[in-house]
């Protein structure tokens, strides 16, 4: 493997890769390592199901404050080269659009085993990571990066770039300067992918450096924030396993990878022995005397919502959830008043109908923060909102069960 990756963990058969990516004069080691000269990457493998699923490894690449750094950076690796008799390349700094280039290129080489990678990126390496994904998504329509989680990240620029700018050249100082075309042109790319990996935006209480506007990017959909008690360099480095940023960063890499789970699943037939006949939803079906294929149809709409339902238990899921289920029982009032209006209609019509209105509204009522959440998930979910003995969802006008002459 190249010396730009240091791998903490890594298997041949994994298809999952975590990957720390640092900021501006950062490196693979200083930027993530704690007082106690513990590793992020091994705070993180200390839990069991990252250890279980995922490879971790660091990115590095060359980024120095001032030329007169570098030119002594390089006078040093080329003596110590030609010591060891190796090959010398002088390094230089490089503009974010450049290593964003060289990180892509590494994703699709590299790292070509991993279809699945999640970046922690810590201040410029967001910026890094976020034009990669920009590119990316414009040029192929998709990218291997299914999580991006944001620590400290400029979005908005870094004021203390204009004053690196007076003593410095530095492009990437450039680059981070809030009134640059770099930074305004990248978050109106940003504002514009439609479907990009869920990203989550951390930011210090205690950062002088990125401010907390500055950390969280601009865009036209719902954000995930998180506030922690760190200044711009202590939120690279959690404390222990049980801090705010190493439990975040678990959690949220383990939402990521469920969701992946399921999108590889896919839809799902009932199985054979899950008939779900006393179901209340299948007694609703039942009373409305919907067609015996519409009724297992709808058994198996049920079954993929209900996987759903046991994988995603996360605080923030079940928020996108509730939203959801609420959006969907409108569009079955909708449809059930036009139905009590209409005496030509009948239970099948409807039902259909709510279905029909479902992959309808999918990318607009219905779109979710949820990406693998698909339509006959949704669909899914009028169903089990039939289930609930508390629910008004229906698909007859006569909305009790009546048995041999008596009401149930």
């Amino acid at each position: 493997m190249e010396k730009d990756f240091d791998f903490y963990r890594q298997n041949d058969d994994c298809n999952h890769l975590i990957l720390f990516v640092h900021g501006f004069t950062g490196d693979v080691n200083k930027t993530w390592k704690n007082s106690n000269g513990q590793s992020f990457p091994k705070l993180l493998l200390a839990n069991k199901y990252i250890a279980d699923n995922f490879d971790v490894a660091t990115y590095g690449y060359f980024t120095t404050l001032l030329d007169l750094f570098a030119d002594s950076k390089e006078k040093f690796r080329r003596i110590k080269n030609l010591i060891r008799r190796k090959t010398h390349k002088k390094e230089k700094n490089l503009d974010i659009s450049e290593l964003s280039n060289n990180l892509s290129n590494h994703l699709r080489i590299t790292l070509n085993q991993y279809d699945n990678i999640y970046i922690v990126a810590h201040s410029m390496g967001g910026l890094i990571t976020k034009n990669l994904i920009s590119d990316e998504l414009n040029k192929n329509g998709w990218t291997k990066i299914k999580l991006f989680l944001s620590l400290a990240v400029p979005h908005q620029g870094s004021d203390k770039a204009v004053l690196g700018g007076l003593i410095s050249d530095n492009l990437q100082i450039n680059n981070l300067n809030p009134v640059n075309l770099f930074i305004n042109t990248l978050n109106q790319r940003w504002i514009d992918l439609d479907s990009k990996p869920s990203t989550k935006y951390f930011y210090g209480s205690y950062d002088e450096v990125v401010t907390k506007h500055s950390a969280v990017a601009i865009d036209k959909i719902e954000k995930d924030i998180i506030s922690v008690a760190e200044d711009h360099n202590s939120i690279s480095k959690p404390e222990n396993a049980s801090s705010i940023v190493c439990n975040g960063v678990v959690q949220f890499i383990e939402e990521a990878h469920k969701h992946i789970l399921l999108s590889e699943v896919g839809y799902q037939k009932l199985d054979p022995t899950e008939q779900l006949d006393d179901e209340l939803f299948v007694l609703k079906l039942l009373l409305a005397e919907i067609a015996n294929e519409t009724q297992e149809h709808a058994k198996e709409l049920f079954f993929n919502a209900e996987y759903v339902r046991k994988l995603f238990r996360s605080k923030h899921d079940r928020k996108q959830l509730e939203l959801l289920f609420n959006n969907i029982r409108q569009l079955y009032k909708d449809s059930f008043d036009g139905y009590l209006a209409d005496d030509y209609k009948n239970s099948g019509q409807l039902l259909a109908e709510v279905h029909t209105k479902i992959t309808d509204h999918d990318a607009q009522l219905l779109k979710t923060l949820i990406p693998t959440l698909q339509t006959y998930h949704k669909k899914g979910m009028l169903h089990q909102l039939a289930n609930d003995t508390e629910s008004d969802i229906w698909w007859s006008k006569s909305k009790k069960f009546s048995f041999e002459g008596e009401d149930k």
